[in-house]
């Protein structure tokens, strides 16, 4: 499968290539997929786990649907631990963005190695085989954390911890390297990104919190409370009007007069 010719809004033509997207169905990789097809530049071919598709409600959900129908984009059910199956989903393809990983929240040295680590070998298998240009791969900031001090500040110079605080971290830290130790082999180039914790429309971030928060009171303050009145004496005070004394004054008395 290779380059294809679509037309443009101005009539003329334009090549379009194929480029494959692992775990295609997560979070990241769903608005990957629509910033792919929306820039009409490439044909996409996704790849997760499920066997069957199945098309959720939202916007990049439409686009991937209409993309489809007309053939810009089709579905591969693959494991990255399966060498075979990732060589007949990257045949023809040009640039493979890998972003499939084990799920974080599940701290499995065992399972965290064989998806992220042999999963990652995998793909550079495949690319290799199929004569892929380009990989790009999906690490995380976590590949330069050590569980105790902050991302504060940072660049891609800060090295590896010496420990790491869980089999995530630790796992992509090992693909990361391998990705890198691929680049310009077999005349494929690789980059790795670091992305923190992602977040935006269709996360499932503010709907958790939007779960939790029902049916709750709370009260809303700035970071530290502060009386309303002291905050009142310090702005009067910064625009000129000194306080010569201070009298309190209950509210039933003085809520009355301040209709008059």
């Amino acid at each position: 499968m290779g380059s294809q010719c679509d037309d443009d809004n101005n009539g003329g033509r334009r090549e379009t290539r194929w480029c494959a997207v692992t775990g295609g169905r997560g979070f990241m990789a769903r608005h990957l997929v629509a910033a792919l097809l929306r820039s009409g530049e490439w044909r996409v071919r996704v790849t997760d786990l499920t066997p069957t598709l199945v098309l959720g409600p939202g916007e990049t959900e439409e686009i991937f649907g209409n993309a489809l129908r007309d053939g810009r984009a089709v579905y591969a059910s693959a494991d990255v631990c399966n060498l075979e199956q990732l060589i007949k989903v990257f045949e023809g393809v040009d640039v493979v963005f890998h972003t499939a990983a084990a799920d974080p929240s599940k701290n499995n040295l065992q399972l965290h190695y064989k998806v992220n680590v042999i999963g990652t070998k995998n793909v550079i298998g495949a690319c290799k085989i199929c004569k892929v240009k380009r990989l790009i791969h999906t690490s995380s900031s976590a590949v330069v954390f050590d569980g105790v001090h902050g991302l504060f500040n940072v660049n891609e110079s800060l090295p590896y911890p010496d420990k790491f605080p869980d089999a995530y971290a630790q796992t992509k830290a090992e693909a990361e390297k391998l990705v890198m130790d691929a680049n310009d082999t077999n005349d494929l180039l690789t980059c790795c990104i670091r992305p923190g914790s992602i977040f935006g429309p269709g996360d499932l971030v503010m709907p958790t919190l939007d779960r939790y928060g029902r049916t709750h009171a709370y009260f809303i303050t700035n970071m530290e409370p502060m009386n309303m009145w002291d905050f009142l004496y310090t702005v009067q005070e910064e625009l000129g009007y000194k306080r010569l004394f201070k009298i309190r004054i209950p509210i039933h008395v003085i809520k009355p007069i301040s209709y008059l």
